[in-house]
């Protein structure tokens, strides 16, 4: 089933994502196909775990699923990343491996750098609540070493939870990202 609908949901995490998302892959992309939503990334918390659930069920009923993950950064904030091709999902999976190697089992960090640096292929969103994006202090090496890497290919995440702080988050964040 498919629409005219053009919104597509971009920041979508399962029960892989622990005390984060809470369906099942396959449920998020029925979810989206009974809702006539013709794609969803699948965003878990520093991993791809639910990618072949959710590939087979989309398979089966025609939603276009996009790959990607919210991955941790060693500063405590954190990044969507979303693969633009075949390309970009193994410059995810690098990332993210390198992050896993380090890190305690079940944590994962990357630096900035390292984001930077597997930028190929991949298309960032930028905010939300962990993001440095929307923090009081200005991340302007941040912001400058992202648009060096990813150009075109960075984009401000504004997602709302109907909290009281978000108003002035979300300004903050539109003027950081018009900058």
């Amino acid at each position: 089933m498919s629409s005219d609908l053009s919104y597509v949901p971009l920041w979508c995490k399962s029960n892989f994502s622990f005390l984060e998302g809470a369906s099942h892959p396959q449920e998020l992309v029925e979810t989206a196909a009974e809702l006539g939503i013709s794609a969803l990334a699948l965003t878990d918390r520093d991993g791809v775990y639910g990618m072949v659930e959710a590939h087979v069920e989309a398979r089966q009923r025609g939603v276009k699923l996009i790959g990607g993950a919210e991955v941790s950064v060693d500063d405590g904030s954190s990044v969507v990343l979303l693969a633009a091709d075949r390309e970009g999902w193994g410059s995810l999976c690098r990332l993210l491996s390198a992050g896993r190697l380090r890190s305690l089992k079940g944590e994962c960090r990357v630096s900035w750098r390292e984001v930077a640096e597997h930028a190929a292929g991949l298309l960032v969103l930028w905010g939300g609540e962990r993001s440095l994006l929307a923090a009081e202090v200005e991340p302007f090496f941040v912001a400058h070493a992202l648009k060096e890497a990813f150009g075109d290919r960075l984009y401000a995440l504004a997602a709302r939870h109907r909290r009281a702080e978000e108003a002035q988050q979300e300004a903050r964040l539109r003027g950081r990202a018009s900058r």
